[in-house]
C-alpha cells in the first residue's frame, strides 16, 4: 500500500460536498487532461494535462505586477495571460500568480499524491457511511492518469469507500479492464450515436468507445451511460433514441441524461478562448422529460441526474 500511496497525480480540484457524481454524499476529484475536444465543454480547464494559469479578468486592475513578476516575458500589458504559442511555452512557475494583489490569476492544477487524495477521503467516511456515498474520479479524462486513478481507488477501496469513475470511454482497454477492479461504477459518456457527428462534436470517433463500453459491461462491471444533452447537437429524439439504442446494444440498461449548463461560458474568458455555445439556453424540465419518456418507452431505465 506505500508504494500505492507515493504514486503521483495533477488534480485541479476536490468537490467534498458533490451529489450529482454517484450514490450519496461523494467527494468528487477533478483530474486534469482529457483526449476529447467536446464543443460544448463545461470545464476547459481540464483539458490540458498540465497545471494552467488562468485569468480572472474581472478581479484585474492591470497594475502590471505579474508583467514584471514573469521570467519568460510571456505576458504584456495588452496580454496579460499566455496564450497560443506562448501558453506551451509558459514554465508554470506561479510568479505571476504570487505577485497579483487581486488574486486574479490562478494556477489550475498541481501534483499531489494518491494517498493525500486518500487521507482526504478517509476523512469524509462517517458521511459517505450515513449517505451510501464514496470517492469519484472525473475531470478531465481519470483513465489518461490511470496509474494515479488506480492507485487512489485501491486506497479508498481498502478503507471500505465506495468509488466510481466518470470517463469518456476512450481508453486502451487495459486501463480500463484494470480500473475495473477497483471501482464499483463506471458513469460512462455518450456523446452522440453517429460516428460523423461524433467527430464532429468532440473530435474523435466513436468506435473504441463503443467497443469499450461493451467490454466493460461485458466483464461485468456496474456502469450507468450519461449523455449530456446538448441543444442543437444531440438532442433531438433520433439521437436520444440512438444513443440508447448504443446502450442497449452494450447491455446496459441504466442511462442518464445531463441538461445543457450554460454557466460553462464564463470559464472560457478565463483562458481566453472563444466559447462556441455561447448563448444558448439550457432545456426546459418538460422537454428532458420527454426525452426521458423516449428512452424508458425503449426498455432503458433512466437514472436521475
Amino acid at each position: 500500500m506505500q508504494a500505492l500511496r507515493a504514486i503521483e497525480g495533477v488534480v485541479f480540484a476536490v468537490d467534498q460536498t458533490a451529489v450529482h457524481d454517484g450514490p450519496g454524499l461523494r467527494m468528487t476529484v477533478y483530474l486534469k487532461g482529457c483526449p476529447l475536444r467536446c464543443l460544448w465543454c463545461h470545464s476547459p480547464e481540464s483539458i490540458c494535462p498540465k497545471p494552467e494559469i488562468v485569468w480572472y479578468q474581472n478581479r484585474c486592475v492591470q497594475c502590471g505586477r505579474c508583467v514584471k513578476a514573469c521570467p519568460e516575458g510571456l505576458r504584456t500589458f495588452e496580454r496579460y495571460a499566455p496564450e497560443g504559442i506562448d501558453r506551451d511555452a509558459c514554465k508554470r512557475c506561479g510568479r505571476c500568480v504570487e505577485a497579483c494583489p487581486q488574486n486574479a490569476l490562478e494556477m489550475k492544477g498541481g501534483r499531489t499524491t494518491a494517498g493525500e487524495v486518500a487521507d482526504e477521503a478517509r476523512r469524509l467516511l462517517p458521511f459517505f457511511r450515513r449517505s451510501g456515498g464514496g470517492v469519484t474520479l472525473t475531470g478531465g479524462e481519470p483513465t489518461l492518469q490511470a496509474d494515479f486513478s488506480h492507485a487512489v481507488l485501491a486506497l479508498c477501496r481498502a478503507e471500505g469507500i465506495h468509488t466510481a469513475i466518470e470517463t469518456c470511454g476512450l481508453a486502451p482497454w487495459e486501463s480500463l479492464r484494470r480500473l475495473a477492479g477497483v471501482t464499483d461504477l463506471f458513469l460512462y459518456d455518450l456523446k452522440h450515436g453517429k460516428e460523423e457527428m461524433h467527430r464532429r462534436l468532440t473530435g474523435v470517433s466513436i468506435s473504441r468507445i463503443v467497443e469499450n463500453l461493451e467490454r466493460l459491461a461485458g466483464s461485468g462491471a456496474q456502469v450507468i451511460v450519461r449523455v449530456p444533452v446538448i441543444p442543437g447537437c444531440n438532442d433531438s429524439p433520433e439521437v436520444i433514441r440512438l444513443i440508447g439504442h448504443r446502450a442497449r446494444e452494450a447491455a446496459v440498461n441504466r442511462i442518464t441524461l445531463l441538461p445543457f449548463n450554460p454557466s460553462a461560458g464564463g470559464k472560457y474568458s478565463w483562458l481566453q478562448r472563444r466559447y462556441a455555445l455561447d448563448g444558448v439556453k439550457r432545456q426546459t424540465d418538460a422537454e428532458m422529460r420527454f426525452l426521458e419518456d423516449l428512452l424508458r418507452k425503449e426498455g432503458l431505465t433512466v437514472v436521475p441526474a
